[in-house]
C-alpha cells in the first residue's frame, strides 16, 4: 500500500542512516567525528611507520601493471588496464616513490621538503580514501541520499542548478575529505544520478577540504584563534561561488547528459511539503532495503583501488610541482601579474600575497605555509587561508582524485577550471576578509 513500508526496511533505513550520520557528520568522539578520528589512529598506530603505506601501494600498483600488461592476467588487465598517459605517470610515481623510500642519492628527492612530503602526504592520502571511502556506503546505500535529495530538490535546482543529492556532497567533504566528495559524486555519476555537467560543477565546487584541515591551514597562516570563523565564512564562500560558477564557463558549456550520453529526463515536481516528505522516506526506505553485508566488502576493495590509483597519479604530480616551488621562482613571476588587481580589491600587503595565489593548485596547504612565514598582516593571512580553502582543486588530493575517477575533467580543463575559480573569488574573498578583519 502507499505510504505503507515492511518494518524491516524501515528499521533498515533509520539504524543504516544513523551510521552514516555519526560516522561521518557527528563529533561524537572527544570533539572529533569518528572517521577523522579512525584516521588518525591509523596513522598514529604506524607511527614511524607511515611511509611504508605509500611506498607498498606503489609497489602493488608496479606488480598490477607488471600482471596485466607482461603477464596478460584477466584480473590485472581488467584493473589496471587504463590507456593514454595514465599507466606511464603511475610508472614515473613508483619509481619516485622507491628511490625517495630507499633514500637514493638524488639531491631533490633528499629535499625534506619534497622526498620526505611526498610519501608522507601520500600514506595520508591514501588512509583517508580507503577508510572514509569504505564507510561511505553507510551513506550512499542507506537511502540517507534519496531522503535528503527529495526533500532538497526545490532547494538545490535553482539555486545551484543541481540535484538534491549534492547536499551530501556538500557535507560530506567538509566532514571527511575532497576525495571523499569526488567518490560520493563519481559513485552517483555512474549511477545516472548526475550528468556530466553536474558531476564536473560538483566535483570541482563542492569536493572542499575537511573541518579537520581547515584547522590545519588556520594554523600554518597564523590565524588559528579564527578557525571558527574561517570554517563558518569557507562553508558560505563555497556554497556563493557553487552557484556563481556553475552559471559560467566553462562549467556551463559542459554537455548536460549522462555518462552513456543519454538526455536528462529528471525534472522537479511541485509537492507539497508533506507528500514531499512521503516520496523522500519512501525512497530512502527502498533503496535501504536492497542493502547487504557483500556490498560493504565490496566497496572496501573498491575503496582500495581507488586509493591506490589516485597515489600513483598524486607522488609524481606533487613531486615536480613541489620542486619548481623550493628550486624555482616560477610562482614568483606568476604572482607577480596579480599584484595589481589584488591592490585594486583593496587586499593589503598584495605584493606579500600574490605568490600564494597560484600555488595552491598544488597543495591546498602552501598559501597559508607560504603567508605564514611573511610578516603580512592578519587581514592578507586570512584573505589566503580562505581563498586557498575556495579555490577546490589542488592536485595533491582533490585533482588527482578527480583525474582517477570516471568524471572527464583532464588535466587542462582541471586547470582552467581552477582559474575561472580564482578570478571570481577574489574579489569575493577580498571582501569577506574586509568585513572579517579589516572593518
Amino acid at each position: 500500500m502507499k505510504g505503507e513500508y515492511p518494518a524491516g526496511a524501515a528499521a533498515k533505513f533509520v539504524l543504516l542512516s544513523a551510521a552514516g550520520v555519526i560516522l561521518f557528520f557527528v563529533p561524537a568522539w572527544g570533539g572529533v567525528i569518528p572517521v577523522v578520528r579512525l584516521i588518525d589512529s591509523i596513522k598514529a598506530v604506524l607511527g614511524g611507520y607511515l611511509e611504508w603505506v605509500a611506498f607498498l601501494s606503489s609497489l602493488l600498483l608496479g606488480l598490477g601493471l607488471f600482471g596485466g600488461r607482461v603477464l596478460k592476467v584477466p584480473f590485472f588487465r581488467e584493473q589496471f588496464g587504463e590507456t593514454g598517459l595514465r599507466p606511464a605517470i603511475w610508472m614515473f610515481g613508483i619509481l619516485l616513490a622507491a628511490l625517495s623510500f630507499f633514500d637514493a642519492p638524488v639531491p631533490i628527492l633528499r629535499d625534506p621538503r619534497i622526498g620526505g612530503e611526498i610519501l608522507t602526504l601520500g600514506s595520508t592520502v591514501f588512509i583517508t580514501i580507503a577508510a572514509a571511502g569504505s564507510l561511505v556506503i553507510f551513506i550512499i546505500r542507506s537511502g540517507l541520499v534519496e531522503f535528503i535529495a527529495v526533500l532538497m530538490e526545490p532547494v538545490m535546482q535553482p539555486v545551484f542548478r543541481l540535484p538534491g543529492e549534492a547536499a551530501v556532497n556538500i557535507l560530506s567533504s567538509f566532514v571527511s575529505s575532497a576525495s571523499v566528495g569526488v567518490y560520493f559524486t563519481e559513485q552517483y555519476y555512474k549511477k545516472k544520478r548526475y550528468t556530466t555537467r553536474q558531476a564536473c560543477s560538483v566535483v570541482t565546487s563542492f569536493s572542499v577540504v575537511s573541518v579537520g584541515y581547515i584547522g590545519v591551514i588556520a594554523s600554518l597562516a597564523r590565524i588559528g584563534e579564527m578557525y571558527g570563523i574561517l570554517l563558518a565564512v569557507s562553508f558560505v564562500t563555497v556554497l556563493i561561488m557553487g552557484a556563481v560558477m556553475i552559471r559560467i564557463p566553462p562549467l556551463c558549456l559542459l554537455p548536460d547528459t549522462y555518462m552513456d550520453g543519454g538526455s536528462q529526463i529528471r525534472a522537479s515536481e511541485r509537492l507539497g511539503w508533506r507528500e514531499r516528505s512521503r516520496q523522500a522516506l519512501e525512497a530512502g526506505v527502498k533503496c535501504a532495503e536492497s542493502f547487504c553485508w557483500r556490498d560493504f566488502g565490496k566497496n572496501i576493495c573498491q575503496s582500495l583501488g581507488f586509493a591506490q590509483k589516485i597515489l600513483g597519479v598524486m607522488i609524481p604530480t606533487v613531486a615536480i610541482v613541489l620542486a619548481l616551488v623550493y628550486y624555482t621562482p616560477i610562482f614568483a613571476w606568476l604572482g607577480r601579474p596579480i599584484e595589481p588587481f589584488l591592490a585594486l580589491c583593496g587586499v593589503p600587503d598584495a605584493g606579500e600575497a600574490a605568490p600564494s595565489v597560484l600555488i595552491g593548485i598544488v597543495e591546498v596547504s602552501l598559501p597559508a605555509i607560504l603567508i605564514g612565514g611573511t610578516e603580512a598582516g592578519v587581514q592578507t593571512r586570512f584573505f589566503a587561508a580562505l581563498l586557498s580553502i575556495v579555490q577546490i582543486i589542488f592536485f595533491s588530493e582533490a585533482g588527482n582524485a578527480i583525474m582517477a575517477s570516471e568524471i572527464p575533467l583532464g588535466p587542462g580543463k582541471l586547470i582552467g577550471i581552477f582559474l575561472a575559480r580564482t578570478a571570481v573569488a577574489i574579489p569575493l574573498v577580498s571582501l569577506v576578509s574586509w568585513l572579517v578583519c579589516g572593518m
